[in-house]
């Protein structure tokens, strides 16, 4: 769970974030959606801690969380197994942390290559390394900032689906930041619809359950039509 409590946060005299107030994250996924430079980004640094608010707090429900940022950020001279393992705790035995490497390799389909480096993958399998790495260290949150940005459609729904299975799976609660509407409907629990700057909250919708997010149900129909007309309103 994440809690900004009145935060403002400001880059020199541009004012992106105001005496904001939401909570987020307590359950399944939480989408911030909005149009590009609204603040959804600089609301989720806030939450990692990578920046401090000038002014009001944030709390955090645990200390421990995970990071996928829109691009991969893997370090170029670790093989897929290396960067995964990077993220684990350096106190966990040989034996468990190959282990826990495994089972992460299995399950993001990265399996053969193991020793490949980031420079001898593709970029969806780049990202499938850095999705692996992002729940190795089996975090109760994990903060997401447009990590499909840049992926062609072909690329992208598989990913969009091996995340939904392992959220679901390992009961991790997680918050997206996209502009992008039918990845937050494909994902999104909770939609949170944004505007700015200054950040404000325009509406507070509920996702579809998990079998209506088909794009060709009438359900994902009405809550895209919904959510497009949040974006055209003036």
């Amino acid at each position: 769970m994440i809690k900004w409590n009145n935060c403002s946060y400001a880059y020199g005299v541009l004012e992106v974030i105001r005496e904001f107030t939401l909570e987020a994250g307590g359950e399944g996924t939480t989408v911030l959606l909005g149009p590009s430079g609204c603040g959804k980004t600089t609301l989720l640094h806030l939450a990692a801690g990578l920046l401090d608010p000038l002014s009001g707090t944030v709390q955090r429900g645990s200390e421990r969380l995970s990071y996928l940022f829109q691009e991969p950020r893997l370090l170029p001279w670790k093989s897929v197994r290396e960067n995964i393992a990077f993220a684990l705790d350096e106190s966990m035995e040989a034996d468990e942390k190959e282990q826990r490497c495994n089972r992460l390799i299995s399950w993001v389909g990265l399996e053969g290559f193991e020793e490949y480096r980031p420079s001898q993958l593709s970029g969806g399998m780049e990202q499938r390394c850095a999705i692996a790495r992002a729940f190795a260290p089996q975090a109760p949150l994990l903060l997401m900032d447009e990590p499909f940005k840049g992926l062609d459609l072909k690329l992208k729904m598989p990913l969009i689906t091996l995340l939904n299975s392992l959220l679901a799976e390992r009961k991790t609660a997680a918050v997206l930041v996209t502009h992008d509407v039918r990845e937050a409907i494909l994902m999104g629990d909770r939609i949170l619809f944004l505007d700015g700057p200054p950040l404000a909250l325009k509406a507070d919708l509920e996702g579809l359950d998990p079998e209506e997010r088909d794009t060709s149900s009438r359900a994902f129909y009405d809550l895209e039509k919904r959510l497009y007309s949040l974006i055209l309103e003036e």
